[in-house]
């Protein structure tokens, strides 16, 4: 429940700070007083977006604060999947700088609009007079159906297994309209597999070629060159012979000085060198042969593979071996299309199963609890001064899924005898309206696990008994929740446990709005003024004090 609520530097608040209790409450005032700004501030901390004109003071920040109770663990796990630490006594904070940036926390963590919105529907139901025009929709109408039918977990299930299904139907079109467009050219994607199949592409090959292709080209010189070193080394006039006379003239030497030992042993060591390359020389020159036409098939080699690396612009042997490989997956792909394609519409239609399982339960769980809806809201409409209404909740069944199911919940309503009764969408007298509401609201408090509701002149159009019907049904509420309820109306203000004044003082600078609970002496002459106006009489005084000491 909402335990304490401060406000600072918003509207025509300087600083307010209130501290509520549970059961029911009243909060009068006189029109214009600021009973709307304590609301505006409140649904900021439920994560309405704001803005530097709910400023009074441009140059300081405004604070909104509110400390919640929680007699027991039961949110304790929507703290959790929100991560936010649970506290049976929760603060929640909002901040909006002169600069228009806001910052929102939650037992001092900060936290974004989102979470707000997500704690703040669980904690606070703000009920606005533009709401009753909630009540025309039919999405508002099945959420009354659902609280009464219990629907909660089942329609969260049956969402999740919706949004699977949806994503399996968004997959098997994507999947049509792709294969499609792909079967069109499959034999263009056959042919370019088949033409890198035949070329036998193999990795590496394209430097070998290359080099193989240079070395034929210069095959002349280098034959050449070979010839003339071969003959230098052992020809008729080979330097070798010649070299080792020399070394052998050196080693005989080679005692007299140790230098000429040296020199002996140097040459030596290069001779065994140069017999070895010189042997070498000999051996590739022998065996050098080059064949013209073997260089035109490597020519024509090369071209091919530069030619596939520029069509499939690759800039390698592997890229275009990738290339070949993603051709046989998609050919593959697409000769078996047929069946992937009955493996998917096989999946959505067990898919669609089990989502139309959930819609059914839905279905048969609101058609019960249509049954005990329609008399109890009947009763409830009577009570609150409609003797001859007539109402029923009609359950027509789509043609597609929705997010609800396959249901369309249809309220009609006839508050006189003999007229036919009409959608609620139809209906135009905001009293009627509102005490349509009132029961709806009455019926959504019994079963959902919200902890405060605030009724803002949810009165308008009614008086006398009707009111006071009225303000019964919001105490029967507060058993259950805690109940505040803005009016204007005396009987309903009286049903309240503690009743609260807003009210407005003026300077000759500035004007501020406030709240303050009211004493049992002040809540008499308040009364009294709602039921007579400024100027209160003896009687209008005896009157409210016989009205608060009945309640």
């Amino acid at each position: 429940m909402l335990h304490k609520l401060t406000i600072s530097n918003y509207a025509l608040i300087d600083n307010l700070n209130i501290q509520f209790e549970k059961g029911m409450s009243s909060i009068t005032g006189e029109t214009g007083a600021g009973k709307s700004i304590i609301l505006g501030a409140l649904s900021l901390l439920l994560g309405k977006r704001a803005d530097t004109t709910v400023l009074k003071d441009k140059n300081q920040k405004s604070i909104i604060e509110a400390t919640f109770l929680f007699p027991d663990k039961s949110l304790q796990n929507i703290f959790e999947s929100l991560d936010i630490d649970f506290d049976k006594e929760t603060i929640i904070r909002r901040e909006i700088t002169p600069q228009g940036k806001s910052r929102s926390f939650i037992n001092d963590t900060p936290v974004g609009l989102q979470t707000l919105k997500e704690l703040g529907a669980l904690l606070i139901d703000i009920h606005s007079q533009h709401q009753n025009l909630f009540l025309k929709e039919s999405s508002f109408q099945c959420q009354v159906v659902d609280a009464e039918a219990n629907n909660g977990e089942v329609l969260d299930t049956y969402r999740r297994e919706l949004q699977q299904l949806n994503s399996i139907k968004i997959e098997l079109n994507n999947f049509l309209a792709d294969t499609q467009k792909k079967k069109d050219d499959l034999s263009y994607y056959k042919f370019r597999l088949e033409e890198l199949t035949k070329a036998n592409i193999k990795e590496g090959e394209l430097t070998d070629l290359e080099q193989e292709s240079n070395l034929i080209e210069h095959s002349e010189d280098i034959k050449v060159t070979l010839s003339l070193a071969d003959d230098f080394f052992s020809g008729e006039n080979a330097i070798l012979p010649q070299f080792k006379s020399i070394i052998q003239d050196f080693e005989k030497k080679s005692t007299i000085s140790s230098q000429l030992k040296s020199i002996a042993e140097r040459l030596s060591e290069t001779y065994i060198e140069i017999a070895d390359v010189a042997e070498e020389i000999s051996h590739t020159n022998s065996k050098f042969e080059f064949d013209p036409q073997q260089k035109i098939a490597i020519d024509e080699r090369l071209d091919l593979l530069n030619n596939l690396l520029h069509k499939y612009s690759a800039s390698n042997e592997k890229e275009l071996l990738v290339k070949k490989e993603e051709l046989q997956t998609l050919v593959s792909n697409l000769e078996n299309a047929d069946f992937h394609c009955d493996e998917l519409q096989k999946k959505y239609f067990e898919q669609e199963k089990i989502v139309l399982d959930y819609a059914k339960k839905l279905h048969e769980n609101r058609a019960t609890a249509i049954k005990k809806l329609c008399p109890l809201i009947t009763n409830l409409l009577q009570k609150l001064g409609m003797p001859s209404v007539s109402f029923n909740i009609l359950l027509n069944e789509t043609k597609e899924l929705q997010s609800n199911g396959f249901d369309d919940v249809r309220m009609v309503f006839s508050a006189n005898k003999n007229i036919s009764p009409q959608w609620l969408g139809e209906i135009s007298s905001g009293g009627e309206l509102s005490r349509v509401m009132l029961c709806l609201k009455y019926i959504l408090a019994k079963n959902k696990s919200v902890q405060t509701i605030i009724f803002d002149e949810i009165d308008t159009g009614v008086s006398g008994e009707i009111a006071d019907q009225m303000g019964n049904m919001m105490l029967s509420m507060s058993n259950d929740m805690q109940v505040l309820t803005i009016t204007h109306l005396p009987q309903i203000a009286v049903k309240a446990q503690n009743q609260y004044k807003v009210f407005k003082t003026e300077t000759a600078d500035t004007t501020t709005s406030n709240i303050a609970i009211l004493s049992k002496e002040q809540r008499i002459e308040e009364i009294a003024k709602m039921l007579s106006g400024k100027t209160i009489s003896e009687a209008a005084l005896s009157n409210a004090k016989l009205l608060l000491e009945n309640n």
